[in-house]
């Protein structure tokens, strides 16, 4: 206990000379004087990140029990153990989520808890570990080459890092990887194709909201079948491009993916109306959303706990499929009254509670819709996977919506463990508070307070991107002038950027290239 303590002290006076140089005016030195000065901050950084998966590792080992008389204590296992609610702490002193708790404390233990060859900690990539230690190494590389060494034999994984340990300071990630990859194949080529089947077998497709009106999908596929499906959807592309439908190949590419899977799919559509509690009476007669074709609409439930923006004319059409009557297809009310504060949907009339443990098919339906994703804070897993749990345990708590929350099995036993405590209050907000006494608040996603983004005819679409080649303020050739704001329109200049001796070759243009940028001119940069 006193060696960590005097680690705080020393972490908290690194901070304050840190932060005192900081305020400081910009170093001023040559060239070779401030990169050595950056190289020296990247290695203070990566013993720090080394000494931080140290103390992951320790905290992962505590386990907080209940003594005989009633007390809470701890009792410490031997490093590489991992308490059930370790990530769960962790994600709350770093402010991270539940997810990215859950891969630093693993990442942690397999680093800096390599046990003894032989024993059921040893992992093999305790060299990474030690070369983060000595500031050879940053946490990304080091998990870039964790990563290729996932599930391989600790023997195979240690061997690997011994031979890697000469690159470790001056290789980046991806040749990293390369390394890690050839090495692979010579030393165990069985494993590396085993690595590959089961990544095929694992190929997946993922999609989260991005910017703002767009998402973001990620996807893994066997490479056959992307090759197949790749050449569908770029055919289909270029078709959008010569008819007129897109104007770049990257914005047809996506269209073309949409229309092929709706073209080959049935979608039936819901679309709810939400209003403050209290605010009509009447849900026979609701007021429709306001706006004309072309505003960007923020609606929620197109994905858990994310609101996103949607073109109002799509909106208004799905609107008229959904309610053809005073309610929809599916017989529920066409307003859905909420909480005006946090815009969480209400039960205002209680008509939905239990007297039994299980809660009914509307109950669950309702607090699902509610909360859309898992209520323990940074934790995102659908509310279709949760458990619904009795925030009060049943039967001193009722099985109500004021009382059962979306919790994820993980969670759902975090809140079970001993120093925890967790608290639904009436507006659907929901307080933590970790053994350590910290305490976090999570939200429900609203349904009220949306955003309405109105069409007023003075769109512009920005100008085409590309990379500059120098700083945004410094010297521009006539050349790198040219690149940046004519070379990305319809007729492309292709430059090779090649040693002076050999000249660089470009496509013909409708008019000729000014004197100093000329085909037959060395490059200037």
């Amino acid at each position: 206990m006193a060696r960590t303590a005097h680690l705080v002290d020393v972490a908290r006076a690194a901070r304050t000379l840190l932060a005192e140089a900081t305020d400081a005016p910009p170093p001023t030195g040559s060239l070779a004087e401030c990169a050595e000065l950056l190289g020296e901050l990247q290695a203070l950084v990566n013993v720090a990140t080394a000494l931080q998966d140290t103390t992951v590792v320790a905290l992962a080992a505590v386990e907080t029990e209940v003594a005989e008389d009633g007390t809470l204590v701890e009792s410490r296992h031997a490093p590489g153990h991992v308490a059930l609610d370790a990530p769960a702490i962790v994600s709350g002193v770093l402010s991270v989520s539940s997810v990215h708790a859950e891969r630093r404390v693993r990442d942690a233990v397999r680093r800096a808890a390599d046990g003894s060859a032989g024993t059921d900690t040893c992992t093999g990539l305790g060299g990474l570990h030690r070369a983060m230690a000595v500031g050879r190494l940053d946490a990304y590389r080091a998990q870039v080459a964790a990563h290729e060494l996932e599930e391989m034999p600790a023997e195979v994984a240690a061997t690997v890092i011994e031979a890697l340990d000469p690159w470790l300071d001056r290789e980046d990630g991806p040749g990293l990887r390369r390394r890690v990859r050839r090495l692979l194949s010579r030393i165990s080529p069985d494993l590396l194709r085993q690595r590959a089947v089961r990544a095929r077998s694992q190929s997946s497709l993922q999609r989260w909201v991005d910017e703002p009106g767009v998402d973001t999908w990620h996807g893994t596929f066997p490479s056959e079948e992307a090759c197949a499906a790749w050449a569908a959807i770029d055919a289909l592309a270029h078709q959008y491009l010569a008819d007129g439908t897109c104007e770049r190949i990257d914005r047809a590419r996506a269209r073309a993916l949409t229309d092929l899977v709706t073209s080959n799919a049935t979608i039936d559509l819901q679309v709810v109306l939400t209003t403050a509690r209290g605010a009509v009476a009447d849900d026979r007669t609701p007021p429709l959303p306001t706006g004309t074709p072309g505003d960007l609409v923020e609606v929620s439930g197109g994905r858990a706990g994310d609101p996103v923006l949607v073109d109002r004319a799509w909106l208004d059409r799905a609107i008229e499929r959904t309610f053809v009557s005073g309610r929809d297809p599916l017989g529920r009310p066409r307003l859905l009254p909420c909480d005006p504060d946090t815009g969480a949907p209400v039960d205002p009339t209680g008509e939905l509670s239990s007297t039994a443990y299980r809660p009914s098919a509307r109950l669950a339906a309702f607090v699902r819709a509610r909360d859309q994703h898992c209520r323990f804070p940074g934790c995102h897993v659908s509310a279709r996977f949760c458990d619904l749990d009795h925030v009060v345990a049943w039967p001193t708590g009722p099985t109500a919506a004021r009382n059962l929350a979306c919790l994820c099995r993980r969670h759902h036993r975090v809140k079970q463990r001993t120093g925890w405590t967790a608290t639904l209050h009436p507006d659907a907000t929901m307080t933590w508070t970790d053994p350590t006494g910290r305490t976090r608040t999570t939200h429900p996603p609203t349904a009220l307070h949306q955003a309405v983004l109105p069409d007023r005819g003075t769109d512009r679409p920005p100008p085409p991107t590309i990379h500059s080649l120098v700083l945004r303020d410094g010297p521009h050739s006539t050349l790198e002038h040219h690149l940046e704001h004519e070379a990305a329109g319809p007729f492309a200049c292709r430059v090779h950027v090649v040693r002076p001796s050999v000249p660089v070759s470009c496509e013909a243009r409708p008019h000729p290239l000014p004197r100093r940028a000329r085909a037959s001119d060395p490059p200037p940069f």
